[in-house]
């Protein structure tokens, strides 16, 4: 019987909880409609449902730009990535290993064939910059930031094709090391360490700057390497 009495009180509770509930939102509703009528001025043009649905699509909005910052950087690694940027190609390279990092700047960066298979070429839109960072964190939190100047983009870029060397971009020439062969018969490059600017350790903010950073290097041995290339290519 107590058992009862107890069941009873406590449903009795939970309804009592829920037609409370219930006011509380009829009143919330019936305040937004008047807020919107008094500030608008449109309520014979626009049906208070759509203005309903109107302000929740602000607010939804709201919420995917807070979730697009949160899931990105702060305003001092973006600001150190998109640096003169107008003047420079800039990539960004992940990688799980601190030491892994370090090597990077102190040697330079290796990649297979083309510097495109492994980092993201960067533009100043943050939108696009964010779609590329959720597309890569999870291979490591250290972003290796790449910087080459347009200038000498532009001048190797032409010198193959004068070349005619088709096969290869210029990042192909920007080492100081020959191209070795890996066990999938690719040509390893090293690109030279002074296209890497530094890095940026994401969950804290840390920023690591190569002091040997120059993205206008323009090493003898470049042009050099198009020889390299004719040769490997007649292979």
């Amino acid at each position: 019987m107590v058992i009862n009495i107890l069941i009873i009180i406590i449903i009795s509770g939970l309804l009592g909880y829920i037609i409370y509930l219930q006011i509380q939102l009829l009143k919330k509703n019936l305040f937004i409609e008047s807020v919107i009528k008094r500030l608008s001025g449109i309520e014979h043009s626009t049906s208070i449902d759509e203005m309903i649905a109107y302000l929740q699509n602000i607010k939804k909005d709201s919420r995917n730009r807070f979730f697009l910052k949160r899931q990105f950087l702060d305003d001092s690694s973006i600001n150190f990535i998109l640096e003169e940027n107008r003047n420079l190609k800039i990539y960004m390279h992940y990688t799980k290993e601190e030491n892994v990092a370090l090597s990077i700047l102190k040697d330079g960066f290796k990649f297979a064939s083309s510097l495109y298979k492994t980092a993201l070429p960067v533009s100043k839109d943050k939108l696009d910059m964010t779609i590329k960072h959720n597309s890569r964190k999870l291979f490591g939190e250290y972003i290796i930031i790449i910087c080459i100047s347009k200038e000498i983009v532009d001048f190797y870029s032409m010198e193959l094709k004068k070349a005619s060397l088709k096969n290869y971009s210029f990042e192909n020439l920007l080492t100081e090391a020959p191209p070795l062969q890996n066990e999938d018969s690719e040509l390893i490059y090293l690109l030279a360490p002074q296209f890497i600017k530094g890095y940026i350790f994401r969950p804290s903010g840390e920023i690591i700057k190569n002091p040997s950073f120059d993205p206008y290097y323009n090493s003898p041995v470049f042009m050099r390497n198009i020889e390299l290339l004719k040769n490997l290519n007649n292979i």
